[in-house]
């Protein structure tokens, strides 16, 4: 693609306004590393703007959350769209980007006792629900439970 590395990934995106379905709509979006936008310049040249308006430290495509396994506690990736961290509340919400308890958006990364665990509810349990560590005890409770249901099973 125009001489610029980049990957093809699946990513979802919130579901539309106007749409009757709520769940997120999944498609592919082509990636370009934060280092690699300029080489995009040559062929947009009013992109050299936006290039200059994105942080060094921007999280990009990266939202990581936590999910207690009776294995121990797994750190995963969610393949979300690249403009996730410019999504409204409202959008985040849709996307379930928000604490399921107390309504913190979970894309606020600077508060670290709010990181996102994925805690599902018991007659729920392939949905997932991101609770914030405050909510949730960081996710210590449920691993105890799993625990404990592993050595009953044992």
């Amino acid at each position: 693609m125009l001489e610029v590395p980049h990957t093809i990934v699946t990513a979802f995106r919130f579901p539309l306004a106007s749409s009757h379905i709520k769940a997120m709509r999944c498609g592919e979006e082509v990636r370009i590393a934060r280092n690699d936008l300029t080489r995009l310049v040559r062929w947009m040249p009013s992109l050299k703007e936006t290039i200059a308006d994105v942080s060094e430290d921007y999280l990009g495509w990266a939202f990581r959350l936590f999910q207690p396994r009776t294995e121990g506690m797994a750190v995963l990736n969610l393949a979300l769209s690249a403009d996730w961290p410019a999504w409204s509340k409202k959008q985040a919400r849709a996307a379930g980007l928000v604490c399921a308890e107390c309504d913190y958006d979970l894309r606020e990364v600077e508060d670290e006792t709010r990181l996102p665990y994925d805690i599902r509810l018991p007659e729920k349990p392939n949905k997932r629900r991101l609770v914030c560590g405050q909510c949730c005890n960081h996710g210590l409770d449920e691993l105890e439970q799993l625990a404990t249901l592993v050595r009953q099973q044992s």
